[in-house]
């Protein structure tokens, strides 16, 4: 957690409030704090509700009182609206009245995983700070603040949630807790993790996620083990994965930064182009870090930070490129085909969508081990090359051999070792068993790879 700090300036009224019990009725439109006790039912009387021209169902319970962009919190729901969640977000307003052709953009929910229903209810309380409710009375979400005397609650100009007491000190802060979201201001200490949507529509956690550990930031796919394929090293020293809270990365305008104390005296400083007016970055459905700026009439993406910050990364170097089993070459998605045969073992899930990936037209069970076989991918790669904190030294067909004897894996990647082995062996290199297979990309001059697929 970050050191304690006192609140801006804008919140010295609050021990007025301090005073008063009020309800949300009284609450004026624009209101950007709110004092214990007070609750919130999810209900279309609540004071700003409304419905923007694209669907969505907008509830803010509080609200900066800047006139244009500003940041809300609040239950939202997308069309159809059947379900809410409780979110911080990016709204418009002009002459004090809401925007209803704004592109509005969540930056942070409490439930993205169990979004609730009409009647739900927001609570809090000194003792328990911010505790959801669904309608049925069961428990979707706290802060989770048992006894930390809460006075009130902010939401601040930068878009951080924050809970606080009777000396303006932060006891909870939606800083400490990013879903898949940073705005400027915002520091992800090491450790935390950023967590992709599912998709533009679904809140709910993907395999995607982003973290700072003690040698480098990292982008991973949560599969079985979880896979590497964005690494930013800030130390080649050593390869250490373990956790470093002392390490952060900074969001300003105008810059990432990355420092790792105990590794480096200098930071790693990534330029980025200053906000026009409210700027955020996303880690998105994809597997891509991007950065937003509103201009004029719509969002804008101002950079693709993974592919700026390694040169060397392009589309094809992201797992979910082309889907499960497909192959990536520049850009274009086709199903694995075998060498020497015209009998097909895979096919697209959707002929107009090959983006979305390749299915076993045999199926592959474990009832079956006897009569499983490998395919070989000639000048194939895998997204990750084959990351040696998870995979195994081994020769081709030791390799090979280890994927046929464990029912559950589905393919084999081995990359052989640019120099040779002490036993004269040059076959030897590092094998990765995978469970899940994600996308391949095609290698024509990588000669040191294959692949092998159960078919």
């Amino acid at each position: 957690m970050l050191p304690q700090m006192t609140l801006t300036s804008s919140l010295a009224f609050v021990a007025f409030l301090m005073c008063f019990s009020f309800s949300v009725n009284q609450q004026p439109y624009n209101y950007s704090t709110a004092s214990v006790p007070t609750s919130w039912t999810n209900l279309p009387s609540l004071t700003y509700n409304f419905e923007l021209y694209s669907g969505e169902t907008v509830r803010s319970l509080l609200r900066q009182n800047t006139h244009g962009l500003s940041f809300a919190a609040g239950f939202y729901c997308f069309p159809p609206c059947k379900s809410f969640f409780l979110s911080i977000y990016i709204i418009s307003e002009i002459d004090d009245n809401p925007n209803y052709y704004f592109p509005l953009q969540v930056i942070w929910s409490a439930n993205r995983a169990r979004p609730v229903s009409e009647n739900a209810t927001l609570h809090l309380t000194s003792k328990d700070g911010l505790t959801l409710l669904d309608s049925d009375g069961s428990l979707v979400w706290s802060t989770n603040v048992m006894n930390r005397s809460v006075t009130g609650i902010n939401i601040t100009e930068a878009g951080n949630l924050v809970l606080f007491d009777i000396n303006n000190l932060i006891i909870w802060q939606s800083f400490d807790h990013p879903t898949d979201c940073l705005v400027m201001g915002q520091t992800l200490e090491g450790g935390m993790r950023i967590i992709a949507n599912s998709s533009s529509t679904d809140l709910a956690e993907s395999q995607f996620y982003l973290t700072l550990l003690a040698d480098g930031l990292y982008g991973f796919v949560n599969s079985n083990p979880p896979l590497e394929y964005f690494p930013y090293h800030t130390s080649y020293s050593t390869s250490n994965r373990t956790v470093d809270k002392s390490a952060f990365i900074k969001y300003m305008n105008g810059s990432l930064t990355i420092l790792s104390p105990n590794l480096s005296s200098y930071p790693y400083i990534f330029e980025i182009p200053p906000a026009i007016s409210i700027q955020y970055m996303r880690f998105e459905s994809d597997g891509h870090l991007r950065v937003y700026d509103y201009d004029t009439y719509d969002w804008k993406m101002v950079s693709d930070l993974f592919n700026y910050m390694d040169f060397y990364m392009d589309n094809c170097d992201y797992p979910t490129v082309c889907g499960h089993y497909g192959i990536c070459d520049n850009e274009q998605c086709t199903c694995p085909t075998v060498t020497g045969t015209s009998e097909n073992y895979f096919k697209p899930v959707d002929n107009r969508r090959p983006e979305l990936g390749c299915f076993a037209i045999t199926n592959i069970t474990c009832q079956d081990v006897k009569n499983h076989r490998l395919l070989d991918l000639t000048s194939i790669s895998y997204f990750n090359t084959v990351d040696n904190n998870v995979a195994f030294e081994a020769t081709e067909e030791t390799c090979k051999k280890a994927c046929l004897e464990d029912c559950k894996c589905k393919a084999a990647l081995f990359q052989s070792s640019p120099f040779q082995s002490s036993n004269g062996n040059s076959s030897d290199g590092e094998c990765l068993i995978l469970q899940e297979v994600f996308s391949f990309k095609n290698q024509p001059d990588d000669s040191r790879s294959s692949a092998y697929i159960k078919g």
